[in-house]
């Protein structure tokens, strides 16, 4: 029997699970929006997963990004896991195990809060009627911003020389500001889950 489910749910569901796997965290609760999606366990930072196709981009918006800036007092990172899929989920992949079992990390890109927040705040967000006011980091600015690519720095209007990088593999890469919670994330990265 065919039971309905939201792509976007499983898929963000599914990207959680899977950071909390790789980098040891902990789901912070099941409000979402409130408060970012997961922490590390000794709650020194925080970190928001946006799972998206490769080509569509996670979608930051804007409501929930300047309440975290007001109300989590911890540091912030946003996580943009994107995935290969590209075509209409529901139609493909009629159940969640079909979609589940082709779902992959493509690549992982993770970025200290003050990125993300000038990234918004230079961009001309989307607006939509019943929606937040939007943008979209697509893969392929994710891997501009990783790569201290200088159009994107200058569109940022940020010093990246406070800035720097590491890839934990070829598809998973982190940056931090100053190096802060650089060897956090290097320590608990379990790339077995992969």
């Amino acid at each position: 029997m065919y039971h309905p489910y939201h792509p976007q749910n499983l898929v963000g569901d599914f990207f959680e699970n899977k950071l909390i796997k790789l980098f040891d965290l902990v789901r912070l609760d099941s409000n979402r929006g409130i408060n970012p999606d997961l922490a590390s366990k000794d709650n020194s930072f925080f970190v928001e997963v946006k799972a998206s196709s490769y080509l569509n981009g996670g979608v930051i918006n804007k409501g929930q990004l300047y309440r975290f800036d007001r109300i989590v007092d911890t540091k912030r990172f946003y996580a943009f896991a994107y995935h290969s899929i590209i075509k209409n989920m529901q139609k493909d992949y009629p159940t969640k195990e079909k979609l589940e079992d082709v779902l992959d990390l493509k690549s992982l890109f993770i970025f200290p809060f003050s990125i993300i927040k000038s990234y918004f705040e230079h961009s001309k967000p989307q607006k939509h009627p019943k929606h937040d006011d939007f943008y979209q980091l697509k893969e392929r600015f994710a891997k501009g911003i990783f790569n201290f690519d200088e159009i994107m720095w200058k569109y940022l209007d940020l010093d990246k020389k406070e800035y720097q990088g590491i890839s934990l593999n070829e598809n998973i890469h982190v940056m931090t500001n100053q190096g802060k919670f650089e060897q956090a994330f290097l320590n608990s990265f379990h790339p077995e889950f992969l």
